[in-house]
Order: structure tokens, then sequence, then C-alpha cells
């Protein structure tokens, strides 16, 4: 939602489908977490501790009541709570024990059943709160002293990170810690409750710690791979698995051996399986639901069909290749089958356990049988496999994670979420029992290939991965024998939304950062969020950090450059932009009225605005949203003085068009210009606004015509408005907004004076800033053109910001 323009960098492949974007493998290690701010009061909260053992959860409890806030006792039809602390599964691994997760976890769903109504109503930002506790030893599995006491509390970790996608204004915490630190947890509950902040924190040694990403590449190739190898790939009968194996036996001629549930038709029947047969079958289940079959078990024998088909014309055409490719079936949630199945390969060499099952279903209907099904199939799988090939002279083992583990999934994968983010604890803990290496690859979406029920949805979170430079950056995993959790992660999408924004680090190496940063960097402290509709959010700025404040002044106060209220208003807009829309571009700002007093900054503090961001309807393609700002002070209260900006921005799928010549009539459309002239009040005596061209570069204007003036100036770099290691790009002409308001309301002695509250009728936008850009206008008419100094392509328009004479 800004002027921009895609670069090579961001395209995909060539030939590659549209959807498609380049991937960076990406790796997690542990930093020191950000320093935590003043705690709040933890009174007037009610929260409900659930799971862990009965002594540390009565203590836990006992510590909220002490900071003020109220227990609870139960859900359902009792008061719902509004903070869940749930102490997870706080006892010992038994890998020995099938399904350990599977009491807890179900509570937990069920808990969240229970508040799920309440919960999605809510509209405060800072009220509901999901803090759940891993025992990983206070670094999340990676801190080589961690002690991995219980790895399944990845099962929390990744749900936890998927709950702000139903329920938007939830806070979603994990705390990791030892479980023979049981003692200090009360403490460090109430701690965490009463600071927010980013999504993963871990308790060791004394200090906070949380992930941070690092782009790395893969490792050189360490593993040789030839026709002796046989590789074992669980659920690799079709999608992403079959692409392996077909890939690895083609360029090494090794054996790979697929499996699935169900088993395969006799070879010799091979040739009866074509595209017509497949039709007759289709149309042959069809014809039951005039027999009264349900169409839900209709389609699931359709779906069923498809699969047999499907794999048995890659088993057809894998034998005409020459391909050594088998299929043998086997249940991985049975672990007996699994151990028998390993006894069979003896020359096993590798696996790959890519097996996995996603029911994407809101979790209101989303079943016990459901969870257990997703869980079991990720969980239970790896750990039967690590229990029969542990003492195998093995050269690797692959688990086939999901960045819906380490970055949250979908609508309606909490349990998906919360499995594959499991499988990479898991795999850390395997590592520690095996003497080959073990590696966990979190996947993004691949294009139109594997366990992905909506395609289309799936692009709102993040672009797609184009199959080929998967099986690329596959291949150089398993070359390399790289261990540990290795991300690929592509441009985020736009589904992206406050809380999972403010959970996770944002580091320049993140794919996109570039136009994800700036949106993120303008958010504030949310306090009211309704996806598609409303976000109203105290945003600040300090003199320290925004040299802007000084170089512009009000009555010789230090004072926010208007140009940033409209960026700041512009970036907090795009929180509220459907996802289902096209691209949408600022196409303009209209009906722009800014108090000067509300632009300065109080004595010795940062300058704090409410600002109130709500989309008021959809037509003819434009997307159109009503802003304000009003001052608030530290406690968030109003401060009222100052009066109240306000504006409404236009977006569309394109730029605006209106480019005309500036000494064009103005918009016949003024619906606020009587009530802004009549409270207008017009500032004279000394100059009332100052500009020290220090930060913001001051043009030097000259005559053009018998009313115009016109000058050139130099666009404002990120580093200039913002003294910060990451500062973000305006979408905003800054300095040519500026020229231009200055051009109208600095003092002119006997000539011009300074109109309070500043009106503007229409800023329009017709593509982004240059480096330079050449400044037109008549002060007289109150119209102004913005264009590149040296294309002279219009970069905006401004209509109705006239000079006042006196």
């Amino acid at each position: 939602m800004s002027v921009r323009t895609e670069d090579a960098t961001t395209a995909g492949p060539a030939g590659a489908d549209p959807a498609t974007r380049p991937v960076h493998r990406m790796v997690w290690h542990l930093a020191p977490a950000p320093a935590q701010g003043p705690g709040r009061d933890l009174s007037g909260r009610t929260v409900l501790v659930v799971g862990g053992d009965a002594a540390t959860a009565e203590r836990v409890r006992a510590a909220l009541r002490d900071q003020g806030a109220t227990v609870a006792g139960t859900t359902g039809r009792g008061t719902v709570p509004d903070t869940i602390v749930d102490l997870t599964l706080a006892e010992p691994f038994a890998p020995d024990a099938p399904g350990q997760w599977r009491e807890a976890l179900l509570r937990t769903f069920g808990v969240l059943r229970d508040c799920y109504g309440a919960w999605t109503r809510e509209t405060a930002a800072d009220r509901l709160t999901y803090l759940a506790v891993t025992y990983l030893g206070g670094g999340m599995g990676y801190h080589p002293q961690d002690d991995l006491a219980q790895p399944l509390g990845g099962l929390w970790a990744g749900l936890a990170k998927t709950l702000h996608r139903e329920i938007p204004n939830c806070r979603a915490r994990t705390v990791d810690v030892s479980l023979d630190d049981l003692a200090g947890l009360p403490g460090l509950v109430v701690s965490e409750l009463s600071r927010p902040g980013l999504s993963e924190i871990g308790h060791r040694d004394g200090r906070r710690w949380t992930l941070f990403p690092q782009r790395v590449p893969p490792g050189r190739p360490a593993v040789r791979w030839s026709a002796d190898d046989t590789v074992l790939i669980s659920g690799g009968g079709r999608g992403i698995g079959m692409a392996l194996a077909r890939r690895l036996c083609a360029e090494f001629g090794l054996r790979a051996v697929v499996t699935g549930r169900a088993p395969v038709p006799a070879e010799d029947t091979w040739e009866r399986y074509t595209a017509r047969t497949l039709a007759e079958r289709r149309a042959e289940l069809w014809a039951g639901h005039r027999e009264g079959r349900a169409v839900s078990g209709i389609r699931a024998d359709i779906a069923r069909a498809e699969h047999t088909w499907e794999l048995v014309d890659h088993l057809r055409s894998a034998r005409a290749e020459g391909l050594r490719l088998d299929y043998l079936p086997c249940d991985f949630t049975d672990g007996d089958r699994v151990r028998d199945l390993v006894a069979g390969l003896p020359g096993l060499t590798a696996v790959v356990h890519n097996a996995g099952v996603d029911r994407p279903v809101r979790l209101p209907g989303k079943s016990d049988e459901d969870v257990t099904a997703v869980v079991s199939t990720k969980v239970d799988a790896f750990v039967h496999l690590v229990r029969a090939v542990r003492d195998r002279d093995l050269k690797l083992l692959c688990t086939v994670g999901s960045l819906t583990g380490r970055l949250g999934g979908m609508v309606g994968q909490f349990d998906y979420a919360a499995a594959n983010e499991c499988l990479a604890r898991l795999g850390m803990w395997a590592e520690r029992q095996v003497s080959f290496p073990v590696m966990t690859l979190a996947w993004p979406t691949w294009a139109k290939l594997g366990l992905i029920a909506n395609f289309e949805a799936s692009l709102r979170y993040m672009a797609a991965m184009d199959v080929t430079e998967g099986l690329a950056h596959w291949r150089a995993e398993l070359l390399a024998g790289s261990r540990g959790e290795v991300s690929f992660v592509g441009p985020l999408g736009r589904a992206l939304d406050p809380v999972q924004a403010l959970g996770y680090p944002m580091p320049p190496s993140l794919p996109g950062h570039a136009e994800t940063y700036p949106k993120v960097f303008h958010l504030g402290a949310p306090e009211v969020f309704r996806a598609h509709d409303r976000l109203c959010s105290v945003v600040e700025f300090d003199p320290a950090t925004t040299p802007a404040i000084g170089d512009f002044t009000v009555r010789g106060a230090p004072a926010l450059p208007v140009a940033l209220l409209l960026e700041s208003a512009v970036r907090g807009a795009e929180w509220v932009t459907p996802q289902d829309l096209p691209e949408q571009t600022l196409q303009a700002v209209e009906d722009l009225w800014v108090p000067w007093p509300l632009l300065r900054c109080p004595s010795g503090g940062p300058l704090r605005l409410r600002r109130d961001v709500q989309a008021t309807g959809s037509e003819d393609g434009r997307w159109t949203v009503r802003v304000t700002f009003c001052p608030v002070d530290a406690a968030g209260a109003p401060t009222g003085a100052e009066g109240t900006a306000r504006m409404r921005l236009v977006f569309g799928g394109s730029p605006a068009g209106d480019v005309g010549d500036v000494r064009a009539p103005l918009a016949a459309r003024r619906p606020d210009r009587a009530a802004a002239s009549s409270v207008t009040t017009l500032l004279t005596g000394a100059p009332v606004l100052g500009w020290r061209g220090l930060v913001v570069p001051a043009a030097d204007w000259r005559p053009a015509g018998p009313h115009g003036i016109t000058a050139e100036v130099d666009r404002c770099r990120p580093h200039d408005l913002w003294a910060l290691p990451q500062p973000p790009e305006c979408v905003l002409p800054v300095s040519a907004i500026e020229n231009i308001v200055r051009a109208v309301t600095e003092r002119t002695p006997g000539l011009y004076a300074t109109p309070d509250p500043l009106v503007v009728h229409r800023l329009s936008l017709h593509g982004a800033a240059p480096g330079r850009v050449r400044l037109t206008g008549d002060p007289v008419l109150g119209v102004w053109r913005v264009d590149d100094a040296d294309t002279l392509a219009t970069v905006a328009r401004v209509r109705g910001l006239a000079a006042h004479r006196i």
C-alpha cells in the first residue's frame, strides 16, 4: 500500500509462477532480549492457570493474587478469563510413551474453545493474553547447555504463535525455563505478564533471551551420495516428498523408498489407471449421491482415488525413466510398523520424515480427533523413527517442517503449526540421541505442491516458493549434512497483524524488510484493533531519534513536520486495508486539517499522539480511510488543548491520474471548506513557523510567470529523518510537502500570514519520489505540482493550499 516499484530482487525466477518469490536461508540464534519497560499492575485481570504440576500451578496462582489479579477457577458458563497461563507439560520427555502430549494439549484446545467466542469479539488490543510455559532449558533449546527436558513444549510454542490469526487481539507468548528452575517460575510469570513484548522469551543464567534470525548460507558439501544409498521418505507418495525422491534417484542413481498409508495397486494393473478411468471413477462415486450418500463421504473417496491414480502415475513414469523408486505402505503413527519397515531396509543410509496431515478448520470446529491426527502424524511418527534408526550408521535424518511452526500458521492451522514447531524442538533432542546429523527444514508454501488446502489464501501470509528453487535448496542441505533448524523465508504477505508485528524481531536480513518494516515502525502502541476496519494506537515522536523535530518549529518550540504526521497516517492506514483487495497504492490525502499547536513537542519529552485510523468503505476499486490525531500525555489521557488533526486517505490499484495544468481550478468537491474557513485564525506578528533546513532541505524559491514560483529540492533520506540503526523509508515526498507548506505559511512582512489550522483539500500521489524534484506552484490559486527534476514526470499534486494575504 505504497508508491513503490518492484526490482529484480523481488521477482521470482524467469518463467516461474508469478505468485512465487525467491526465499532466503535463515537460521535462528539465541540473543539477549530487549530490556523490559515498566511493569503494569495486574489488578483487574482475570487469569486462568492450567496445566503443569499441581504444586507449581498453585504457587503461580498465589503469586498472581498477590499482584491483584483475580484467579479464575474454570471457564465455560463462568466468567471468561482475559488471561490464560498455560503451564503445559511440566514433566520429563518419555520417548517410549508415544502420545505423552495428548491430555495436556487437548486440555489447552478445550480451554481456548471455551474462550473463543468472547475473545474473538474483543477489540481492545491490550487486554487478552495467552502465556505458555515450555521446559527446554531456558534457551528454547538453542543454548548448548539447554537440557531439552521436554521438547514437546514446541507444541504450545507453535500454537501460541498462531493464535492471533483467529483471535486478532490476543497477545500470545511462550516463556521457556528449565524444569530445575520451577521455584522461580511464579515470579517469572508475573513479570512477563506485566511487561508484554516479543513472543518467545527464555530465562536462563539470570538473563532474558529471545531468538533472532540471521541469513546464513548452507555449508559446503560434506555428504557423498551414490547408487549404494537407500533413502527412506515417509509420506513421499506424492507432493514434495515424491518430487525429492525423483530428483535424488535421477541425479545420484540411489534407491528411494517412498511411503503412504494406503497400499498401491499391483504393478500388472497400472496400465488401467488413466485419466479416463479416473473420470469414470469420479462419476461412479458421485452417482452414490442419488442413493443418499453424503457429499462429504463422496469427496473423501474421490480424494483417495485421486491420490491412488497420482501415485500410480509417478511409479509408472519412474519405471519408464529407469529410476530406482519403490513404494511401501506404512502408518508412521504405529511404532511397530515403523520398526518393521526400517528392519526391512538393511541398506538404509538416510531418512527424510515428510509425513504430514493438515485439517485447516477454525478452532470451534476443530475436533480432538483432528488435533490428534495432525499432531501424531508429525510428532509421534518422528519419535518412532528416531527409536527405529538410532543404532543405525546413517548419513543423516532430515525432518520436513514448516514456517507455520516458526512464524505461525494460517487460519485453522493451530494444530499444524504446533506439530511443526514441535518437530523442530524434537529434532534438537534427536541430535543428542544419535551419531548422525539431524536437520529440520522449515519450508514456506511450495507453489501449488504439497499440503496446502487454499493456495491463494496462503499468499496473504507469505509469497510461495518455486518448486525448482525449493528442490535446489533441499539438495544443498542434504549434501551439506546440515544440523538443527533451517528456515527458508520469503517476503511477508499482507496478512501481517499488530500482534505478529510486535512479537518478532525484524532485522534487515529478513526478505521483504524494506516494504514491511516502515509499516511496523509506525505501528505505535495499539489500543484498539478491528481487522480491516480500525486501528487506534499511541504513536511517539522523540526528539532524540527524530532530528526533524527541532529542524522545524512552531512559535519557537521544536515541532513535528506536517509531512511526517502524514507519513504516520499513511503507514497506520496500511493496517486496516482488507487483504482480499488487489494491491492498494496511496492515491491521495484529502481534507487535511492540522492545528499547528498539535505538532509542538512538550518540553523534555516525546510528542505523543493518539492516532485513530478507521476504514470508511470501498467504491470503484478505491479504499478510503479516515485518520485523526489528538495529543495525549504519558498515561494516554487526552490533553485537549491543542485540537485534533484529521484527514481522509484514498487508496486504489494504481496511482492517481489527475495530472493536469498546475493553474487548473480547484476540485469542485470541498465538503470541509466552509467549516475550515469559519474557524481559521490568521497568525501574524513574529514568524509562527520556522524551518532550519538542516534535516529537511530548504528550497530556494524563484518567480515563475506572473503569479507562480518554482524551486528544486533533494528528497529526504531515511537517515536524515530518523537517528536510528534501521530508519524507515518514506512513502511521501517529505521535502516537497514541507517546502510547499513553507512557501504559503512562512510570513513575508506586509504580504502574507500563517493560517491556523493548516487546511489542504487534496494531495494526490502519482509515483515514487526521485532523488531530486522540481516544485511549481501558484500561492494565490493554491495549486502545486511536484515533478521529477530530470524526467519531469509528475510525482505529486497539491490543490487547495493558498497563501493568505493580510
